[in-house]
C-alpha cells in the first residue's frame, strides 16, 4: 500500500497510525541516550524536522501509556533495539513558537502564558493532586520554580524537559527591535530566569533536557544563566539526525509515489539542486535535504502530476 506524505505533520502517533511515510530516524535516540550528556541542544534551520523529531522523543519516554506508545515504534529501529530508559520518565515540554509581537510585554506575557499552560497540561495528564499552583503571578520562572518543588515529593519518576521552538521569540526581537532582546536575556530578564530555574531543577528532579532551535544566539546570550547544555549542532555524529540523506529520500520517493513515470535518478539531480547541500558538521559524512522542501514537492507533484510552479515552498521562503 502506497503511504501518504506527512508534508506540515509534526505529530509522530498521528504519522505512525494513520498511513503516514516516516523516515526512520530512531537510531539516534539510542545516539543520544548513549551519551554522558544528559543535558543536550541540537539546532537546525526552519522546517527541518525538529517538531517531529521531539514529538517522536516524547512519545518513547513518556511514563504514561508506556505499552501503547511502545506499539508505535513497532518496525523502526528502536523497536528493535530498545533502550534502558524507554517511557520512564515524566514529560514537561514546552512549545515557543507563536512567540511573536512588537511589544517585549507582550512578549513576556505571552511567553508566560505558554508556560503555564504546558505545566497545566502536565498536571492534567498525570493527573497531580494536591498541588498548589497561583497561575495569577504570571511570571514564568516563579511559576516554575514552584511546580518543580512541588512535584518532586508526588511523582515516582524523573521528568524528562523537552523545549522546541527555543529560541522562535528572540529571534523575533532581534530582527524587530535589538534593545528588547538584550532586556529579555540580560541578568533580570524573563528568558535568562526562566533558564536558571530549569538549571536549579537539575539539581532534583529534571534528569534529561533536549532544547532545539534555529540560531545559538539566545543561549549565547545567556550562558552564565544556563551553563549546563552540551550543543550537539555541529557534531558529525548528528550530521544526518534531521533532513533526509540521499538513501532516505529515495525510499520514500519508492513508498509514497505510485506514478510509474516517475523517475527517481532524474528527480535526485533536480532535488539535490534546490534542496541538498546541508552539511553541518565539518566532519559529516554527507549532506542532508531540506525535509520540508522534499515532502513539498512529492505532495504538489502527487496532486498535480508535475513539480511546483514554485520549487521553494512559501513556507520556508518566508521564514
Amino acid at each position: 500500500m502506497v503511504k501518504k506524505i506527512p508534508y506540515g505533520i509534526s505529530e509522530f502517533k498521528k504519522i505512525r497510525t494513520e498511513n503516514f511515510y516516516f523516515v526512520d530516524k530512531t537510531k539516534y535516540i539510542e545516539k543520544l541516550e548513549n551519551l554522558n550528556e544528559p543535558y543536550i541542544v541540537h539546532l537546525r534551520p526552519r522546517r527541518f524536522g525538529k517538531s517531529l523529531f521531539v514529538s517522536m522523543l516524547e512519545y518513547y519516554y513518556d511514563i504514561k501509556n508506556k505499552e501503547e506508545n511502545t506499539k508505535l515504534f513497532d518496525g523502526l529501529y528502536i523497536g528493535d533495539n530498545p533502550t534502558p530508559k524507554e517511557g520512564s520518565y515524566y514529560i514537561l515540554k514546552f512549545d515557543f513558537s507563536g512567540v511573536a509581537s512588537n511589544s517585549l510585554n507582550d512578549i513576556e506575557s505571552i511567553f508566560n502564558i505558554k508556560v503555564e499552560n504546558s505545566i497545566k497540561k502536565f498536571v492534567e495528564k498525570y493527573s497531580i493532586a494536591n498541588i498548589d499552583l497561583d497561575y495569577d503571578l504570571k511570571n514564568a520562572a516563579t511559576l516554575l520554580s514552584t511546580f518543580l518543588d512541588q512535584i518532586e515529593n508526588k511523582v515516582s519518576n524523573k521528568i524528562y524537559l523537552m523545549i522546541d521552538e527555543y529560541d522562535h521569540f528572540a529571534n523575533d526581537l532581534l530582527g524587530k527591535n535589538y534593545n528588547f532582546f538584550k532586556q529579555s536575556v540580560s541578568s533580570s530578564g524573563f528568558v535568562r530566569s526562566f533558564y536558571e530555574v530549569i538549571k536549579i531543577g537539575t539539581t532534583s528532579i529534571v534528569d534529561r533536557i533536549f532544547i532545539t532551535g534555529v540560531s545559538p544566539l539566545t543561549l549565547d546570550s545567556f550562558t552564565s544563566g544556563f551553563n549546563i547544555s552540551s550543543d550537539f549542532t555541529r557534531d558529525f555524529m548528528f550530521n544526518e539526525m534531521l533532513g533526509f540523506t540521499k538513501d532516505e529520500v529515495v525510499k520514500l520517493c519508492e513508498n509514497v509515489i505510485a506514478d510509474k513515470n516517475f523517475d527517481i535518478s532524474e528527480k535526485l539531480i533536480e532535488f539535490k539542486k534546490n534542496y541538498n547541500g546541508y552539511m553541518f558538521s565539518e566532519d559529516g559524512k554527507e549532506t542532508v535535504y531540506n525535509s520540508d522542501m522534499i515532502l513539498y514537492y512529492l505532495s504538489n507533484y502527487i496532486r498535480h502530476g508535475k513539480e511546483p510552479k514554485n520549487i521553494i515552498s512559501k513556507n520556508v521562503r518566508n521564514d
